[in-house]
């Protein structure tokens, strides 16, 4: 390979590294100028060939994405290739990624399907396909890992589209609801109160119980610290 060409492999390489936006480098017998030429391409290639996007509801009260409707910088991991400081939002009514489109104006919904894992607003959230017999029984979709143990606890935060006739109006309302899981033993379990959370830690139970109570952490007020507490409380018990 001429010197040419490998300087214009490493510009590429570089280009794509200020924009903050870095691949990870496979693990694999290819030669340097290849792999630069990889990295170089996989945007283009990958990240940036799903659907348009297109912002629903613009003019209403509230927004269909998680925390904030301003871009903030997230890590992606998609096709196996790690990409990070991808400015980009998170629509928690559709499940979707979005991000915007490089180099043109608009915006591109990520393939789900092709997501494993993505980093977001100091959130970690994976990708579960529903399989039943292989004890994941949570609808298919993105979950924030909100610990990540021999048990582990995950959301699924989700908004649902309302519509609200006031006057002559019609006001359109996104309104969050959100879906809490314990990972244990390799089975998830749906959390749908606080005895359905301890019943899930037989003889640790009133352990558990006396632990919430010195953190002084109120189930109903603030379930997802109570059952993150919960979980790293029972791994230490019984995996010290």
């Amino acid at each position: 390979m001429n010197k040419r060409l490998l300087s214009i492999l490493f510009f590429l390489q570089f280009a794509i590294t200020v924009q903050g936006q870095t691949v990870k480098v496979p693990s694999s017998q290819s030669s340097l100028p290849e792999t630069l030429y990889q990295n170089a391409t996989t945007l283009s290639q990958h990240l940036y060939n799903g659907q348009r996007y297109h912002i629903y509801d613009s003019r209403s009260k509230d927004h269909q994405f998680f925390q904030l409707e301003d871009w903030q910088p997230g890590n992606i991991e998609y096709d196996e290739q790690a990409f990070v400081s991808i400015p980009m939002l998170y629509d928690i009514v559709k499940d979707l990624v979005v991000i915007q489109l490089q180099g043109r104006s608009g915006l591109v919904q990520l393939q789900s399907e092709r997501v494993s894992a993505f980093s977001f607003l100091d959130h970690r959230f994976i990708r579960l396909q529903q399989d039943r017999e292989k004890g994941i029984a949570p609808p298919t979709g993105f979950y924030d890992l909100l610990y990540n143990g021999n048990t582990r606890v995950l959301a699924r935060w989700t908004k649902q589209r309302q519509e609200q006739i006031e006057g002559n109006t019609v006001n359109v309302y996104f309104l969050p609801k959100h879906f809490f899981y314990l990972q244990k033993d390799g089975d998830y379990h749906l959390i749908t109160s606080k005895n359905s959370a301890f019943a899930l830690f037989g003889e640790h139970k009133k352990d558990l119980k006396k632990h919430l109570r010195e953190k002084r952490i109120k189930f109903r007020k603030n379930r997802e610290q109570a059952l993150i507490t919960l979980a790293t409380h029972y791994d230490q018990l019984v995996h010290p």
